[in-house]
């Protein structure tokens, strides 16, 4: 099992491989590809390079920062141009607000708030000419509700605990299967085209699902229970993991990441060492699976530089927390 040095080692590593990326302006590898760098803020400011993470936003501001608070400009969003629109705006706000960068935070709230569903507290996936649309996911949801939690609109943020409380109450297999889509007048999705099922449902018994899905339903939860208090959300929170566990493959794939996010959290609260092994357990994959150099490779097709930045800098993130976890 790793060691807490070792998972230290490993953060470093992957940190110094993301800064060898920077260019001379602040920003971050191949920029014109997509908004792959929204984690990159947060993934400095955890790690002490504040200066790093302010030029990279300064360069934000400067080119993919609109005045509606939207992550758009000179540049390409790439692959988060329609699909799950809310997730590397999300992302580049918590760094934000770490930074006390509050220009980007709160206007770039203002524009992230807009795409919460009302009425089941779901954020939507889609953005179209007309505005946000579409299903709404337990992923992008859990991580906007983060992102609500740390710049303080905390009625917002408990609306994705109901959203997530909804979503796990109507499962209908959840012994085997957790639908992580919603809806608007269908509820769950339990019905979708076979060759799609990975991006609607984690099966326990097959390999490479996205397990990012209960993992990080359950550290949202976590941090909802640190603020709130109430009990239930720390009892979903285990639920959510407990899924992830019955996963008969649930190392099959660097999918797993945000399973240890969670995890560390559980343990930080409850003090079970069931969940210190679990969040063990991934900084093990994290550390056995980082290359020489310090980075990280996603599956298939996301092997590009742009995607080993992205995912560089979300492992750093996860091993950062697992870190200060485990260790408080």
């Amino acid at each position: 099992m790793a060691s807490l040095k070792k998972i230290l080692e490993a953060r470093r590593k992957g940190l110094d491989w993301i800064l060898k990326m920077r260019n001379p302006d602040g920003s971050i590898g191949p920029y014109e590809k997509g908004l792959f760098y929204y984690r990159v803020p947060w993934a400095f400011a955890v790690t002490g390079r504040d200066r790093e993470a302010s030029m990279l936003l300064q360069w934000i501001r400067d080119n993919m920062f609109a005045e509606n608070g939207d992550f758009t400009g000179k540049y390409s969003r790439g692959e988060w141009t329609t699909y799950y629109y809310t997730y590397p705006n999300a992302n580049i706000i918590y760094g934000a607000q770490i930074l006390r960068q509050f220009d980007i935070s709160y206007k770039g709230m203002r524009f992230l708030l807009a795409l919460q569903d009302k009425r089941s507290g779901g954020f939507y996936d889609e953005m179209s000419e007309e505005g946000p649309c579409g299903e709404e996911d337990i992923w992008c949801t859990s991580q906007a509700g983060l992102t609500c939690l740390i710049t303080g609109f905390l009625k917002e943020a408990e609306r994705v605990a109901s959203f997530l409380e909804m979503m796990y109450e109507e499962q209908p297999d959840i012994e085997r299967k957790l639908y992580f889509v919603y809806k608007e007048g269908e509820g769950v999705v339990t019905e979708f085209p076979k060759e799609k099922a990975k991006a609607y449902c984690v099966d326990v018994n097959k390999p490479e699902q996205w397990y990012f899905m209960p993992g990080i339903a359950s550290a949202f939860l976590c941090r909802i229970y640190m603020t709130t208090g109430r009990s239930r959300y720390l009892e979903l929170a285990e639920k959510y993991i407990e899924f992830a566990t019955r996963c008969k493959q649930l190392f099959s794939a660097p999918q797993v990441c945000k399973v240890g996010w969670g995890a560390a959290l559980l343990y930080q609260i409850t003090r079970d060492y069931r969940y210190y092994d679990l969040a063990m357990k991934v900084a093990d994959y994290f550390i056995e699976h980082q290359y020489p150099e310090g980075y990280w490779i996603n599956v298939a097709p996301y092997r590009e530089l742009q995607h080993i930045i992205e995912i560089t800098a979300e492992f750093v993130v996860h091993l950062d927390t697992i870190l200060c976890a485990l260790t408080t």
